[in-house]
Parts: C-alpha cells; structure tokens; sequence
C-alpha cells in the first residue's frame, strides 16, 4: 500500500491539467483495487498458493518469510519455480 500510495502522490504532483490527473488516479485506484496486495481472500487450505502469489506480484519478498517453517518457504520456492 505505502508503494501505491507513493504512486498517487507523484502523480498528483507532476505537472500538467488537474482533471487528467484526477482520472488517470481514479482509473489506477480501481485497478489497484484488484491487486492481491490490496485485497486477497485467504484460505488455510491454500496459504501456500496465496503467499506464493504475493511474492510473485512483488507484494512480499521472499525474505519477509523469514521466521516461518522452513518447509512453508520450500514449497513456496518450489511453486515460484515451476
């Protein structure tokens, strides 16, 4: 969110017409709304598909899994590989 975030406000301040501006936020707010770093259902049966989509959406890196199961973070390496 904070990268996204960061995004608005740069577009927000480049210069150039303020009502383009204001759609191209509003068209990127209703895009990132779909992302899975904003939203994501959840699911104990498929946490592993779930984190793996995360990584590899760029929402968390592998190394954020620091601190979990080393065969949770195989078997997400192991999806990210295929």
């Amino acid at each position: 969110m904070e990268r996204l975030t960061k995004k608005y406000i740069e577009l927000l301040s480049s210069t150039g017409n303020a009502s383009d501006h204001f759609w191209e936020l509003e068209k990127r707010i209703r895009n990132d709304k779909k992302h899975p770093g904003v939203i994501l259902e959840m699911n104990k049966s498929e946490e592993i598909w779930d984190i793996a989509i995360l990584v590899k959406k760029k929402v968390i890196t592998l190394k954020d899994l620091e601190g979990f199961s080393q065969e949770l973070i195989d078997s997400v390496t192991e999806l990210l590989n295929r």
